[in-house]
């Protein structure tokens, strides 16, 4: 079955309008360097990406890079006060990383979700990882995979995904891909974060962040997901001023600096709320 996932070519607005009751694989049509997971529920999102987002977003007290095993990954969702299902709504991972995490997941004998390793499959199948001597290799490394659930009615302790919340996750991720994918992008996120944010709008950014259990000690990860909360995350209820901590005068404020700067993107900079 894995080896057997094809991925349809599709834009932004093709994606996010699709309906489907099974996983479905999309390379994003202006950027093939994109692939989005379109899932049917969130408990088999979760099952496929939790453990490997653990590892390179969450990995705050171990004292090396490891992957963690079922019980340990239980605990520490549990320890969030979130589950299975609500660990993550979206998620974003370079093919570096799949292979960092399988070489670890190999080394340490953690037994993987078969979704998991459909996941592998596909990024062979895709030649964006190939196994030599027993050592995973990204082939192509920096190759993006997201992931967004499909709208639905809460049921079975999983969370009710709106059609507006499938638009914001899908947006949020998106925006992950172009900040891994155009390097005049990322290049243009860390001198608004150096150069146009103070030390005090930086805290505020790492305060929040670490409240969802990022490591704040990455500054790449800091400065990706600023820019995607910032200019790309149109709820309220995931985030604004209060959130952050600052005024909505200020906020607004950074976000129209952003803007002036004239970011390199395509990407929908988007209107206040």
């Amino acid at each position: 079955m894995a080896w057997g996932i094809e991925p349809v070519n599709g834009d932004f607005s093709t994606i996010n309008e699709a309906r489907s009751n099974a996983l479905v694989v999309w390379r994003y049509a202006p950027n093939p360097d994109i692939y989005v997971f379109d899932f049917p529920n969130l408990t088999m999102q979760g099952r496929t990406f939790n453990r490997i987002t653990q590892l390179t977003e969450q990995q705050l007290s171990e004292p090396y890079p490891r992957v963690l095993n079922n019980a340990e990954l239980a605990r520490h969702i549990e320890a969030g006060r979130r589950t299975l299902a609500d660990f993550a709504f979206g998620h974003d991972i370079m093919a570096w990383e799949l292979a960092q995490f399988f070489n670890l997941a190999d080394r340490d004998k953690v037994e993987l979700n078969p979704e998991e390793i459909v996941l592998r499959d596909f990024a062979v199948g895709q030649g964006m990882l190939r196994s030599w001597r027993g050592i995973w290799q990204a082939m192509k490394p920096n190759a993006v995979i997201l992931s967004v659930p499909q709208a639905q009615e809460k049921h079975d302790n999983e969370p009710r995904i709106t059609n507006v919340a499938r638009y914001v996750i899908l947006l949020h991720e998106m925006a992950h891909g172009e900040y891994y994918t155009n390097r005049y992008y990322a290049t243009y996120c860390q001198r608004f974060w150096s150069e146009s944010l103070n030390d005090e709008q930086r805290e505020k950014f790492s305060a929040f962040l670490a409240q969802y259990n990022y490591s704040t000690s990455a500054e790449n990860l800091l400065i990706n997901e600023m820019q995607a909360y910032l200019m790309f995350t149109p709820d309220p209820a995931s985030f604004n001023a209060k959130k952050l901590g600052v005024t909505p005068q200020e906020l607004e404020a950074m976000r129209d600096a952003f803007r002036n700067g004239r970011p390199p993107t395509k990407l929908p900079l988007r209107e206040k709320e």
